[in-house]
């Protein structure tokens, strides 16, 4: 058993939401949720955010804000509402927005997935 702990630690970035407003393990979670997904990223560790192709995250106390723009994203505001998700903006044009995610549960993975399905195809 403590060999299977050891090799599969990579199931740690699809699991629930027990970091619910830790906003530590949410960022942790979201980077290897992203480096799982094959999305390239640039750690700055002295301000606590990551940089990705189409946006970035930034770890706040009680959640993980990321920051997202692109060419008519394939999102609407009510995506951003969801639980686990606070301060969600889409601007009218669908072209940048912004949310905290307080939760790393299947919504945030989905919501996570969409926009790096999306702008792999893009690019």
């Amino acid at each position: 058993m403590e060999q299977n702990s050891t090799e599969l630690d990579f199931l740690s970035a699809y699991g629930g939401s027990s970091s619910e407003g830790d906003g530590e393990a949410i960022f942790a979670a979201l980077q290897r949720f992203l480096k799982a997904g094959g999305v390239q990223t640039k750690l700055n560790r002295k301000k606590d955010t990551v940089a990705f192709s189409f946006g970035k995250a930034k770890c706040e106390p009680n959640g993980c804000e990321i920051s997202f723009e692109g060419a008519n994203l394939p999102l609407v505001a009510s995506d951003l509402l969801q639980s686990g998700f606070t301060r969600g903006v889409l601007d009218d044009n669908r072209m940048k927005g912004s949310v905290v995610m307080t939760e790393w549960g299947s919504e945030q993975r989905r919501f996570i997935e969409r926009l790096v399905e999306y702008f792999t195809h893009v690019e």
